[in-house]
């Protein structure tokens, strides 16, 4: 709750940006964004540290950068974003993992390449209800090393403890890193130190551990250390974390940071490939994945598994079983929404339908629907919407030299009805898939990204940009300026 009324103060923020003059704005590499962060922070005298693996930076970034920043520089953020947009450098995830802790994805084009660096800012190292350490603890020694700032050794000792505590395990470059720093700061401090994160004498036996490199397994052991510490130390504020925390995991089930993605088009237009190649293109950008083939199949699943190169061999069903399989599978997508796809979206995750509810209008002999369409046209207003629909086109030729499983006359309807259903869907896009498949998941993949990037905006205007047209409205001109 601290942390969400600190964020409400960034639409006050009216500090002076000052840009990377050293920096060429048509060099975009991570090098250059880490050196753009830092200067930026700096200018706008936001208070920060790299926490951990700082040691090759900025030349060479392994992971996602770690950085706690002090609450009350918050503000400052504001402009240190605002200055990477400018320069190419696209937000287009936040993901509140733990109260007071984002993930923020940053992304930007190389030519066809999307490129991603992921900035991980805490204000307050909070693990299982107990705060080792605070944000002004990790800032408030720190040093300076290069072009970026680092935290004091005993601020990082406490900090990488807790870190690797909670996570009950530790890799063999942060296991030495804990012995270097044990020996910098000698065992009676260190213990003194893991007293913070440990009861009794489990301080010091976690300490001999680190020091003699063997700390792996007694991480393992002690991995819910820190919310006995906490429920311990501080019953009241060990509750308090419990609820803030779960207002957090409210809003992100009432807002997603996941994807839900249908691409659909005619066979032999790639729909396969490109949602292949399209989950690995965008995979920094989110936790996880699922690819859907038509529904979710939750309720039941086909018994007979169809050829798949005669989509049209078996005869349609009579009209009123045809209406009860529409009905059936509605309700599919309603208790697989529910059940699976909302929590994989809240849990960042993107999830893919390879076709939708709506492909029944487009192909009805596929489905052996041989009821009215316009209950289909009905009910697909029923079914969860997704967020973003990917239809493929290619001229007729193309088509039928890929594949010639289908009528040319019957894949002449597919390609108009698909066309005409784009309207139906929130946000949509038509891509035209006559090319290499290299060029036509590029295109798909910078569309997700528009998307993501203009949904951030959306979400976030009064906290990081300035107030902003409707997201209906900015995703048709980005349509209209990728594929016109």
């Amino acid at each position: 709750m601290a942390n969400q009324k600190a964020l409400a103060t960034l639409r006050h923020s009216d500090q002076v940006v000052h840009a990377s003059k050293w920096i060429p704005k048509t060099i975009r590499r991570r090098e250059n964004f880490l050196c753009t962060l830092f200067s930026a922070l700096d200018s706008n005298e936001v208070r920060y540290c790299v926490l951990h693996s700082w040691e090759e930076l900025p030349e060479k970034l392994t992971s996602d950068l770690d950085v706690a920043v002090h609450p009350e520089d918050i503000c400052g953020l504001v402009s240190v974003f605002r200055l990477l947009r400018e320069e190419g450098y696209i937000p287009v995830q936040v993901l509140n993992y733990f109260v007071n802790a984002y993930y923020f994805v940053f992304a930007w084009f190389e030519g066809s390449e999307i490129n991603y660096v992921a900035v991980d800012i805490i204000f307050e190292h909070r693990r299982g209800g107990l705060i080792v350490p605070s944000g002004e603890e990790l800032v408030s020694d720190r040093r300076r090393q290069s072009i970026f700032w680092i935290p004091a050794p005993e601020s990082e000792f406490t900090y990488l403890l807790a870190k690797k505590t909670w996570k009950g395990a530790v890799a063999a470059n942060q296991a030495l890193r804990l012995r270097t720093l044990i020996k910098a700061l000698g065992r009676p401090e260190a213990e003194r130190l893991a007293g913070q994160i440990f009861l009794g004498k489990l301080r010091e036996r976690i300490v001999e551990a680190c020091a003699s490199g063997c700390a792996g397994e007694h991480f393992r052991q002690f991995k819910n250390q820190t919310w006995k510490t906490g429920l311990v130390r501080n019953p009241l504020r060990f509750i308090a974390y419990l609820l803030s925390d779960a207002v957090r995991r409210v809003h992100r089930w009432l807002q997603p940071t996941g994807l839900l993605l249908v691409v659909m088009g005619p066979d032999g237009t790639g729909k396969s490939t490109l949602i292949e190649n399209l989950v690995q293109s965008t995979e920094p950008a989110f936790r996880r994945h699922r690819v859907f083939h038509w529904r979710p199949m939750l309720l039941w699943r086909r018994k007979i598994v169809r050829d798949s190169t005669q989509p049209h061999s078996l005869a349609p069903h009579a009209s009123w079983w045809s209406i009860i399989h529409l009905f059936a599978h509605l309700l599919d997508y309603w208790v697989g929404y529910w059940l699976v796809i909302r929590p994989l979206l809240a849990r960042s995750g993107i999830v893919v339908f390879d076709r939708y509810f709506h492909d029944v209008l487009a192909d009805p002999k596929r489905y052996r629907y041989g009821g009215p369409l316009y209950l289909v046209k009905f009910m697909s207003r029923l079914v969860p919407k997704p967020d973003l629909a990917l239809i493929l086109d290619a001229p007729l030729d193309v088509i039928l030299s890929r594949k010639q499983e289908v009528p040319a006359e019957e894949v002449l309807f597919q390609k108009r009805t698909y066309l005409q259903m784009a309207g139906s869907f929130p946000h949509s896009l038509v891509i035209d898939s006559r090319f290499q498949i290299a060029q036509v998941s590029a295109q798909a993949g910078r569309a997700v990204v528009e998307y993501l990037a203009q949904r951030f905006e959306h979400r976030h205007a009064q906290r990081v940009f300035i107030p902003s047209p409707s997201f209906r409205s900015r995703w048709k001109d980005t349509r209209r300026r990728l594929f016109n």
